[in-house]
């Protein structure tokens, strides 16, 4: 029986922090979204901490959803100057310079070799997969009750792309990401052709790529992200455009860009790839620390600002550092590299003054890596260092804790007592219900199993709980309950139907079309 981890596919807010979305100095109400993957038994994480084994990599993504590690809102007012520095290549370097010197637009005298020409890979719209089903399995007649948004229904526009991935209608979005990145030149075909950016066509790239990976098609993936290596051609930077952004410095896209090209790999199976990738990035964000450290700009010239902007931005980079380290964690699991993972999570812990939850969550990560490798005494010491700090009543995190350790000791019937007092703590947390009902399937309860599921599903919370791995789960357990198990199926497609957008993986309903 699968299940991904808790809050996962909740809704398209339910990731991390997409930073800045159409605007590359303030943040907005989009989240980063995050690919989907082949879900695990249990889930890792309690409603408080926010840890899921994720969505996207083959083997789990502790931190996928949890904002506890991303830039803090505190540096959301940081000065543009500072959250646009990227110390470039040397090469690239020379380029700008140049550029800088002469004040001529970049793009008139450098080489293709020094431009970046991304394009869509899909020439074709992609289709409703739930709409398709309903009409296979339930005919015309059951599709009236579809009630999404689709591409027609929304303004071709960025306020257009917000409704969508809102609603859940990531396929749509994907398609209208397409038509706005055609008027940049950068439609279908236009592959290797040069074509001019600005911070808004990136951010369209990021939101793209973002749906993609959410949506697992890793095969447009990796064709669509390829032509923007690393982020550091000459025009990736302000200063390539003097006749659009004068001699400002920076570039062009995103922190958050940058490191969602850098994990990418890692979802169509290069996860050690993706690991160089984020080391690189590490050793540029040591160079910019070291370089505010030293009283110079990010960049390493001369600082044209105040001590308080100093310290400001090293801490935004010293966050982002912390960020990059927990993707690092996120790809070794997906490699099941778990010595480097519970190294780096171990550097993290000591790097910096955590505030007490953050600590709490960094140990208990610890703990649930070395429960995967079946080290019950190490993965109990390090969930003991977070109950001692909370020595009152149970916490959500906890209880979670405690109830994966009597499931790592075959022990499912204090599990299922765990995650049901976590649950009167919080009724709406679907991970706790979706662990309950594995419990109960694993103490011989098979119909208590299904009752629960379907209460969850049909009464208790339908738009929530309409998550692919809970589909999945509940699939099973028909199975398991039953030989007539395609009418529940179908009953769940109606669900479906009615509530979801057309993210969801149709598959997850084990119906054959």
């Amino acid at each position: 029986m699968s299940q991904k981890s808790s809050e996962e596919s909740n809704n398209a807010s339910a990731s991390t922090n997409l930073g800045s979305y159409f605007d590359s100095s303030t943040p907005t109400i989009f989240d980063e979204i995050v690919s989907s993957s082949k879900p695990d038994i249990f889930a890792t994480v309690g409603s408080t901490s926010k840890f899921n084994m994720p969505p996207g990599t083959p083997s789990g993504n502790i931190f996928e959803n949890d904002s506890s590690f991303e830039e803090p809102n505190e540096y959301a007012t940081v000065n543009d100057y500072h959250r646009d520095a990227w110390i470039p290549s040397e090469n690239t370097r020379k380029i700008l310079r140049s550029i800088a010197t002469t004040s001529t637009h970049g793009g008139s005298q450098h080489d293709r070799e020094n431009l970046t020409m991304p394009g869509l890979a899909l020439a074709e719209e992609m289709s409703d997969p739930i709409k398709e089903a309903v009409t296979y399995f339930l005919g015309e007649e059951e599709t009236m009750n579809r009630n999404v948004s689709t591409l027609s229904d929304v303004t071709q526009d960025e306020r257009g792309l917000r409704n969508l991935i809102k609603e859940g209608c990531y396929r749509a979005a994907v398609n209208l990401s397409g038509r706005l990145l055609a008027v940049y030149g950068q439609g279908y075909g236009k592959i290797n052709h040069p074509s001019k950016h600005t911070p808004h066509s990136l951010q369209l790239w990021f939101t793209r790529l973002s749906l993609l990976t959410k949506l697992r098609q890793t095969e447009i993936l990796e064709t669509e992200s390829t032509p923007f290596h690393n982020l550091d051609k000459p025009d990736m930077y302000f200063i390539f455009y003097p006749e659009l952004y004068g001699t400002r410095p920076g570039s062009m896209a995103s922190f958050a860009f940058r490191l969602l090209l850098a994990e990418i790999p890692m979802y169509y199976g290069k996860g050690k790839r993706a690991i160089d990738n984020l080391y690189a990035i590490l050793a540029t964000i040591k160079k910019i620390i070291n370089n505010l450290e030293n009283g110079l700009s990010e960049e390493g010239g001369v600082a044209k600002f105040n001590s308080d902007e100093r310290e400001d931005s090293l801490q935004l980079w010293k966050a982002r550092r912390s960020r990059t380290l927990v993707s690092v964690v996120n790809c070794a699991l997906s490699t099941k590299n778990y010595i480097l993972a519970t190294e780096v999570l171990e550097q993290l812990l000591n790097s910096n003054e955590w505030k007490k939850g953050q600590a709490e969550i960094l140990n208990s990560a610890i703990g649930r890596i070395y429960l995967s490798l079946g080290d019950v005494p190490a993965a109990e010491k390090k969930f003991s260092i977070v109950q001692t700090e909370n020595p009152k009543a149970e916490h959500i995190k906890e209880l979670v804790d405690r109830g994966l350790m009597a499931v790592a000791q075959n022990a499912f019937q204090e599990a299922l007592k765990c995650f049901k007092t976590a649950s009167e703590l919080d009724h709406s947390n679907i991970m706790l219900l979706n662990n309950m009902a594995v419990c109960l399937l694993y103490t011989g309860k098979l119909e208590a199993a299904v009752d629960l599921m379907e209460n969850m599903v049909t009464v208790q919370n339908p738009i929530k709980s309409l998550q692919e791995a809970v589909l999945l789960n509940m699939c099973t357990l028909y199975e398991l309950h039953t030989t007539h198990s395609r009418q529940s199926k179908l009953q769940l497609l109606r669900q479906l139907n009615r509530y979801n957008g057309d993210a969801t993986n149709i598959q997850c309903l084990k119906l054959t079309m």
